[in-house]
């Protein structure tokens, strides 16, 4: 799909904590809470799976029945109230047995007051951020630094009392449609208007993507499917940056980019249109011919930037091994150029350097610990 989900049912998910309709955890180890909640959502589901989807759901059961012998048995006991019931008690009461639950905002406050160090981790990127993405090519979560609030139950206080570390590969992927002024090559279906072969590139711009994704392993965890990729995006990064209040950045596969004569990076964009948005967009963005150094708010407008590339000379293969033993100054000089250039323009500094695949080939500038 254009969104680049994973097919696993994630954004539904979404749609029901949104709508008040989902099942939380806390509810499955009561079971009358259980049951008051799924003769509520069930019925819904199925007018859903029956009237839009055209799924053929079966008759609802009165009792528990055992396992489907047949598809249809399976598709009918997803939307069956008393299957259901019967299946989630018995994961409610294993999680009461086995005491796997706490309340994670006071759990986790009680180890900070104790004097615990406490990382949060996030995945994703700011730009599919639902609210400070590129809507609606986004995700359904917050993957920025105020994603760990909501996330956790800590005040955002907390959060922004600590080091917020951006991760940032030394060129940009993505999976999924959307505006992207520095791609190189395309995706088919995820690239607006390309319809070529990533896998046989015939350009120059192609030839390179097809080369990054090789050396960079640049698939899709889950789904397998190529990402598409391009050059460092600063105006980007740069929103990224004051969405969620860099402290640091890890810049990783530096190694990937190694062997290059050269390596560029969107420096600022240029409008390239000649129509003008309309009269409430016009303070959303730059105007045509504008050299603008950060995103525009409307993702129309963005999809109009052309980049300005900045060239810097490419530094040589190295051992990751060593470079991560001997320290920051083995990096290539050239290498070294380009990550300054990163923290003058973000003005935020390197914490840690990507140099390999391994966890161990990574050069450590600052720990926030």
């Amino acid at each position: 799909d254009e969104v680049g989900t994973t097919g696993r049912g994630i954004g539904p998910t979404y749609e029901d904590k949104a709508g008040r309709r989902g099942l939380r955890i806390g509810d499955l180890t009561d079971p009358e809470v259980l049951r008051e909640r799924l003769e509520y959502v069930v019925p819904i589901k199925r007018t859903l799976a029956e009237d839009v989807f055209g799924v053929e759901v079966g008759e609802e059961r009165e009792t528990a029945s055992p396992s489907p012998n047949d598809e249809a048995d399976e598709v009918g006991l997803a939307f069956d109230v008393e299957a259901l019931y019967e299946e989630y008690r018995e994961y409610g009461e294993r999680l009461v047995r086995e005491d796997m639950l706490v309340d994670a905002g006071d759990f986790l406050a009680r180890r900070i007051d104790d004097g615990a160090n406490v990382m949060f981790e996030g995945a994703q990127g700011t730009i599919i951020d639902i609210d400070h993405g590129n809507y609606p090519y986004v995700t359904s979560s917050n993957p920025t630094a105020g994603g760990a609030a909501t996330g956790t139950g800590l005040a955002p206080s907390v959060v922004g009392d600590g080091d917020v570390i951006g991760i940032v590969k030394a060129y940009l992927t993505r999976v999924g449609s959307g505006p992207m002024p520095t791609e190189l090559g395309g995706v088919p279906g995820d690239t607006p208007g390309y319809d070529g072969d990533p896998e046989n590139p015939e350009t120059e711009s192609e030839e390179l993507a097809a080369w990054i994704r090789e050396e960079g392993d640049e698939y899709g965890t889950v789904t397998g499917r190529p990402r598409r990729v391009g050059w460092l995006d600063i105006p980007m990064l740069r929103h990224a940056a004051r969405a969620s209040g860099f402290t640091g950045l890890a810049v990783n596969h530096v190694d990937t980019l190694a062997g290059l004569d050269e390596v560029k990076v969107g420096h600022s964009y240029t409008l390239d249109t000649d129509e003008r948005s309309s009269s409430s967009n016009r303070d959303a963005g730059p105007d045509d011919g504008e050299e603008t150094f950060t995103m525009p708010a409307v993702t129309g407008r963005w999809a109009e930037c052309e980049p300005n590339l900045r060239t810097f000379e490419g530094w040589p293969e190295f051992d990751g091994s060593e470079v991560a033993e001997a320290g920051y100054e083995a990096l290539p000089e050239n290498a070294r150029v380009y990550l300054e250039y990163l923290e003058n323009e973000l003005d935020t500094p390197v914490y840690a350097v990507g140099v390999g695949p391994a966890r161990t080939e990574t050069v450590v500038r600052h720990s926030p610990f």
